[in-house]
């Protein structure tokens, strides 16, 4: 998207989002309605998704979930029958989530009895079977729908306050005697699903709300015009973005689920007064391990890839990639988490963040496959000799360049990390994510952050640090978020020595998450969006 000034203005903001964002509405599927056939379903296994949202405040009512925020608990679960607070993972003030498919024998009446404590909702194929809403004890609802033979969408919505928890879905079909708990004979969910979770409180639509968050774009910040720049038929998952000195933008593809197709494309057109019909975008490499950062020195393109920083080279003229080289190798352990994030260059050497392993779920992997990781590091162009900067980092999706010519990296929460945070890098800082075997400056005293990221208020996943040169907002640094969505602004000062500041929303409601951003030759605002599995994306948005 690009954001036009108006005529009182100097700056625009532009964006390269997966797609045009589409607005619809749903409307009840009839109840005897014909499902589809099993096989349209994908891959299956016997169960159902239980994903549980710690709200740590007490609620009196079905609520929903904020988007963009990872559930504390996402599990397999043979049947709906729980009691206990090891089965939801949290012990009061939760909102629980159950998503499955039900398939039914045949066609007919089939009856149903919802127990909860505290309220619940049942429904199938999106209608409303039983509302069991509010304030009680574990106690009994019944509803019925007329099913037809085959597989129906199934959703439970429930919450707990204080006290016991319950959630126990049962059934009597066509010809039964009497209730008993729907089996896992005809419960199933999606199988081969990365269960992603987050620590952390989090929050209900309408508490704490602010414009934008998390729901369409109905404006943008007045000193902005926005535009979308995505030609029919490019939807690139943006890793990385870096400007080639005729103008052209360099667009790297994160590579989706197989993390060894991530692509490079030339983008002509991108400036001024344009728009997507204008835009033409040339692929000019492929087959890169999840490429996070690319930046054009000296007539070539540099990329870093998971496992190495790879220097391409066209050597006909026609754009297109025909030899690559490694110029530097770091540790790398094969973990699907160790990223190779950004990539800046600076008097002959490059510079970039290597995250930890973690394990599926979020925990940091003990011990780690490979050394030295959650480290800033500096690449030398010519030798190809690492160094390291700094440490103690996690998923540092995030390295510019901010006032006074310094380094500057955002780091994503989790492990050893209660919220996400913006980090001034200077030699031998370490920031407070230990690892084993220890990285190279866990022995040294922990750096404060300059700016903390309240979880789920302001940031998530934050992504690119910019700074700002002209406008109001000189000298200021803005950031994208890859799940909480939108672009932040970082107000910094400088206090004896050290910087300190403040953080304000500059926009929300893009169409995807925004992973990266950049300052373009014009002075507009490139974004480039990225919607995907687990936290790879902004929750209701495009993928």
């Amino acid at each position: 998207m690009l954001l036009r000034p108006y005529r009182r203005c100097r700056r625009h903001l532009t964006g390269l989002l997966v797609s045009t964002f589409l607005v619809g509405t749903f409307s009840a599927v009839p109840a005897a309605a014909a499902p589809g056939p099993r096989d349209e379903l994908p891959p299956q296994e016997p169960g159902v998704t239980l994903r549980v949202f710690d709200l740590q405040t007490p609620i009196d009512e079905l609520c929903e979930i904020k988007a963009g925020q990872t559930p504390n608990v996402d599990k397999l679960m043979p049947v709906i029958d729980w009691s206990a607070t090891d089965d939801f993972g949290v012990a009061d003030h939760f909102v629980s989530e159950v998503t499955a498919n039900l398939t039914v024998p045949e066609d007919g009446t089939y009856d149903f009895r919802l127990t909860s404590d505290d309220g619940s909702r049942l429904l199938i194929g999106g209608d409303t079977v039983i509302d069991h809403d509010g304030l009680h004890g574990a106690e009994p609802k019944d509803g019925s729908k007329e099913l037809a033979e085959g597989h129906h969408a199934l959703r439970i919505d429930h919450f707990d306050r204080t006290n016991d928890q319950q959630l126990t879905l049962e059934w009597k079909p066509p010809g039964a005697d009497g209730f008993a708990v729907v089996p896992d004979t005809v419960l199933s969910t999606d199988a081969d699903v990365v269960r992603v979770t987050a620590p952390g409180r989090k929050e209900c639509e309408g508490a704490l709300d602010s414009p934008g968050d998390g729901l369409p774009l109905d404006g943008v910040h007045p000193d902005y015009a926005l535009t979308d720049l995505r030609p029919d038929g490019f939807e690139p998952q943006v890793s990385a973005m870096d400007w080639l000195p005729d103008g052209r933008l360099a667009v790297t593809t994160w590579g989706g689920t197989d993390n060894t197709d991530g692509e490079v494309y030339l983008l002509d057109h991108v400036q001024g007064d344009t728009g997507p019909e204008e835009v033409t975008a040339k692929k000019v490499a492929e087959g890169l391990k999840e490429p996070m950062g690319i930046k054009a020195v000296d007539g070539k393109l540099y990329v870093s890839q998971k496992h190495e920083l790879t220097e391409l080279s066209d050597t006909d003229g026609d754009d297109v990639t025909d030899e690559q080289r490694t110029v530097a190798t770091w540790p790398y352990g094969g973990n699907f988490h160790e990223f190779a994030f950004g990539l800046l260059y600076q008097d002959g050497a490059f510079y970039l963040n290597l995250s930890v392993a973690i394990d599926y779920g979020g925990a940091t992997t003990d011990p780690q496959p490979a050394e030295n990781r959650g480290t800033t590091i500096k690449v030398d162009k010519e030798t190809g000799k690492v160094s390291y900067l700094a440490g103690g980092l996690r998923t540092p999706n995030g390295i510019g360049f901010g006032p006074e010519g310094d380094l500057f990296v955002l780091d994503n929460q989790g492990g050893w990390l209660p919220s996400s945070k913006l980090l001034h890098i200077k030699q031998d800082r370490f920031f407070n994510h230990y690892t084993n075997p220890s990285g190279p400056f866990d022995d040294q005293p922990v750096t404060k952050p300059v700016l903390w990221l309240p979880q789920n208020e302001i940031a998530n996943s934050p992504s690119t640090p910019l700074q700002l040169t002209e406008g109001r907002f000189a000298g200021q640094m803005l950031f994208g978020d890859v799940t909480y969505g939108g672009i932040q602004r970082a107000y910094l000062e400088k206090v004896d020595g050290e910087y300190q500041g403040a953080v304000f929303r500059l926009t929300q409601g893009l169409e995807a998450g925004v992973n990266r951003i950049s300052m373009g030759p014009d002075g507009a605002i490139y974004a480039g969006g990225l919607g995907a599995g687990g936290n790879w994306g902004q929750e209701g948005k495009l993928t």
